[in-house]
């Protein structure tokens, strides 16, 4: 019994020293993440069937829905991608009026923008790979995809002409060169276990830099679960902030049994962001939680979580513990994510909390400026 006093009196020990419990507080910037694609997936303009993506005034109906989710949350930085089947419907053909709609209605709400550009860009299915170029190429065994010209040379010429259609936009203060490349993709079997490789990324920053005279920030994101993947310092190396994606509770099923685990409370096994950070700021750069978990990670359709029906995986009080995870991290920007899942909630059961809870951190990342 001494002895299992004793042990279980140092392993508490050891987990009250980690970064979790013992990295003082700072004070971010806080904003959000914004996807127009998600928030269609969530039924937010019908309210019960799918819309397609070829509609009249569909810019301006995303563009509307990300204004009253800034209005709701009085949030001043905003995360946005640009997806690549959207802007490039057709060979050659570039449609901005999305990525327009969104960026004027950024400046509507006084929000600046970190806008991110490549094959990849947040929510499902990831790889916005347009059906042109998906009909015309067999990429079939492809592993990291970017090796093949197939799909590089036609990525590159649409990341040209994306920034250089948006480089004078005074409402972009950074800017993000793909989305998580290095995190193999599970959400299609077209694009299993595909990965964007080193290069590519890189020329994404080359061609960013050649063409902004004003020299705003890039940053490459990444996300990992566990301390034992090095690939954060490939993104640090090639990026003026490194990004990374904190989604700390996560559902298992242990021998039968449903539960969620908190990740970062896995002690040296889990990842740690405070050492990330204080190895950025040591090469003179940040780290950026470019994604911070504020909506619960479900293993059903999410749109079914409702107040009478809540996730076990997060809850307000737990987004906000998230935040707390963000301030220790020694990140100098968070950017939550779910924001449209909030508006849902708003909307058709009149749950606020969510709304809230991201408020009240934003409000409390600018009074910390």
């Amino acid at each position: 019994m001494l002895a299992g006093g004793l042990l279980a009196f140092v392993l508490w020990t050891a987990w009250r020293l980690t970064w979790i419990n013992a990295e003082p507080l700072g004070d971010p910037l806080v904003g959000l993440n914004y996807s127009c694609n998600h928030a269609e997936y969530l039924l937010l303009e019908t309210g019960n069937e799918s819309v397609p993506d070829d509609r009249p005034g569909r810019a301006e109906w995303c563009a509307a829905t990300l204004g009253e989710i800034l209005s709701a949350t009085g949030a001043k930085h905003l995360r946005l991608s640009v997806e690549w089947s959207q802007v490039e419907p057709r060979p050659g053909e570039y449609d901005f009026r999305l990525v327009d709609a969104l960026l004027v209605e950024a400046a509507r709400h006084d929000a600046r923008v970190l806008l991110t550009i490549g094959i990849k860009a947040q929510r499902h299915p990831e790889y916005y790979v347009p059906q042109w170029l998906r009909d015309s190429v067999d990429l079939s065994g492809a592993r990291v995809v970017t090796d093949r010209p197939e799909i590089r040379e036609p990525a590159l010429a649409m990341v040209r002409a994306v920034v250089a259609h948006v480089v004078d936009s005074p409402v972009i203060e950074a800017w993000g060169a793909e989305n998580e490349p290095y995190v193999e993709s599970h959400r299609d079997q077209y694009w299993n276990n595909w990965t964007v490789g080193r290069d590519f990324v890189q020329e994404i920053a080359r061609i960013i830099r050649e063409t902004d005279q004003l020299d705003r920030p890039i940053t490459m994101n990444h996300g990992q679960h566990w301390a034992t993947d090095p690939t954060w310092r490939i993104a640090l190396a090639d990026s003026d902030a490194l990004g990374t994606s904190i989604y700390p509770f996560r559902n298992y099923s242990i021998m039968g049994w449903d539960m969620v685990v908190n990740i970062l409370d896995l002690g040296p096994l889990g990842v740690n962001y405070a050492n990330q950070a204080r190895t950025a700021a040591a090469e003179g750069k940040e780290l950026w939680v470019t994604e911070l978990q504020a909506e619960p990670w479900s293993d059903f359709d999410q749109r079914l979580i409702s107040p009478a029906n809540p996730s076990p995986n997060l809850s307000p009080e737990k987004l906000a513990k998230n935040v707390e995870y963000g301030r220790r991290s020694g990140a100098t920007r968070l950017y939550l994510w779910g924001a449209e899942w909030w508006l849902l909630q708003a909307r058709e059961y009149g749950d606020t909390r969510w709304f809230e809870a991201g408020a009240a951190a934003i409000k409390a990342g600018e009074a910390g400026r």
